[in-house]
């Protein structure tokens, strides 16, 4: 039996009532925490050209699109759907533990919008969609906690290629495959997509390529399962098979043990929902220092040093020099320079502070140059830790080091304050009563026969507090 076999199984045996309580609430709590994300990019430039394009193709009629409402296939909805998710860098992410060492879990959400939208397809209920989201968190955490060695990003690959490999296996239990298709249909499409390193390397420039990593990993798992229900086969043993993932990818260094003990596992348990749009490695130091501006009240001007201690892996990957200087979105939400001297301004790192204004503001850039980044091996241990330390032109240091960020799964948001995000997030697209709508049908989940029912909500109305023009 081969590994993508053992999984499809598993994928299989696993129901609803297998969840324990908090499990069935932890989902509610990532989705609609997912759901605001994904209007958090329904303005982008991104999201406009992939609306665009989906219109064009004039796709069976499917799934929803998120924000404009648009009818399209179910892959295209994974698609444009996952791209939403992750434009704000807002989604949730996850971390694994490794010996003594933290390795990041990527975003497990992005596994959301296509379940959302094969869900919709097969006019799926909630306990259906609840156990995909579940299986779907399981199978991605434990696919990077196989990674050994240096990892696959120091080999020129990306995480997110794990797509392949899992979308595929939930895919294909929505639609109601059994344990030999979905087999083959791990076999298609891992055998025939990746993600290249260049999308999130220390030494590049973002693009908005950034952001389709996942959805199109999610748009080839579930095309691929599509295919295996009519029979087309693929190589089952690709994973671990000559030549295969584990062979040619991992040049051998990977463990299977994670990928077949998952009963039990419950990942999303584990799982960071972010209160700063930035990459998580740097919500350490970033709440320290916004700890800092206000506490103290220091005002930029005021500012003649900043220095920040953080993790090795966040020094290097938010502190290259070309992300110094940040041109666009998907790199400002990833470079600690500029990332901290916005903090110091605005005091609060939210949509509203990654504009083409924000790149160019002289105080900005006056700020980057008085920031000094440091990478400290002995907080890779306690990944996103940081600590932050702002010297005045009066002469006087604060310092302070922020450990577990609010939303940290050791430093959890309450209900509250996840519903607060998600308000905060939409709130300019869509009415009080829309929101409300969204936020009770999502933490009564279980209950949905249909999931459609809820997508078609997740689309931007009229606003009864913009005098009559829409948004």
């Amino acid at each position: 039996m081969t590994i993508a076999y053992e999984l499809a199984r598993y994928s299989q045996e696993l129901t609803y009532q297998d969840l324990p309580a908090d499990v069935v609430h932890y989902v509610k709590r990532i989705l609609l925490d997912t759901l605001g994300c994904a209007m958090g990019g329904v303005a982008s430039k991104a999201n406009e050209a992939i609306q665009a394009y989906i219109k064009e193709l004039r796709h069976p009629e499917e799934a929803t699109v998120f924000g404009s409402g648009q009818r399209t296939s179910c892959l295209n909805a994974a698609f444009a759907n996952g791209a939403m998710v992750r434009f704000l860098d807002y989604n949730d992410t996850a971390f694994i533990l490794q010996g003594e060492t933290y390795r990041t879990g990527y975003h497990p959400s992005e596994v959301i919008p296509g379940i959302l939208a094969v869900g919709e397809r097969q006019h799926l209920g909630g306990p259906d969609i609840i156990t995909a989201i579940v299986l779907g968190y399981d199978l991605s955490l434990a696919f990077l906690e196989g990674v050994r060695g240096a990892g696959i990003e120091k080999k020129g690959w990306n995480g997110d290629t794990r797509g392949a490999y899992i979308m595929p296996i939930v895919a294909g239990k929505l639609l109601g495959l059994d344990a030999e298709q979905i087999a083959n249909a791990v076999g298609i499409a891992a055998s025939c997509h990746a993600v290249l390193g260049i999308l999130d390397t220390p030494a590049e420039e973002y693009t908005m390529t950034k952001n389709i990593r996942f959805p199109t990993m999610a748009q080839a798992g579930i095309s691929a399962a599509l295919m295996a229900q009519k029979g087309f086969t693929g190589p089952t043993s690709v994973i671990e098979g000559h030549d295969g993932f584990i062979q040619s990818v991992m040049n051998g260094e990977y463990d299977i043990t994670p990928l077949t003990n998952l009963k039990g596992k419950f990942a999303i348990r584990d799982a960071c929902i972010k209160g700063i749009i930035a990459d998580f490695s740097t919500h350490g130091h970033l709440a320290a220092t916004l700890t800092l501006v206000n506490e103290h009240d220091i005002r930029p001007e005021d500012v003649a040093a900043v220095r920040i201690t953080t993790s090795q892996r966040c020094a290097q990957h938010t502190g290259d020099p070309v992300k110094k200087y940040p041109r666009n979105k998907e790199t400002a939400d990833h470079s600690s320079y500029y990332l901290t001297a916005i903090a110091i301004i605005d005091r609060t790192i939210g949509p509203a502070q990654f504009t083409p204004a924000k790149f160019e503001d002289p105080r900005v850039r006056e700020l980057i140059d008085k920031v000094v980044l440091v990478g400290d091996p002995t907080l890779d241990k306690a990944r996103p830790a940081g600590i932050s330390e702002i010297t005045t032109h009066a002469g006087a240091t604060y310092r302070c080091r922020v450990d577990n960020p609010r939303g940290h799964a050791r430093n959890p948001m309450t209900d509250a304050e996840v519903i607060d995000k998600f308000q905060r997030t939409v709130c300019d697209q869509m009415s009080a009563g829309q929101i409300q709508e969204i936020v009770d049908r999502v933490f009564d989940l279980e209950h949905l026969d249909d999931i459609g029912t809820l997508n078609r909500l997740i689309v931007s109305r009229f606003d009864e507090r913009t005098d009559g023009k829409t948004i």
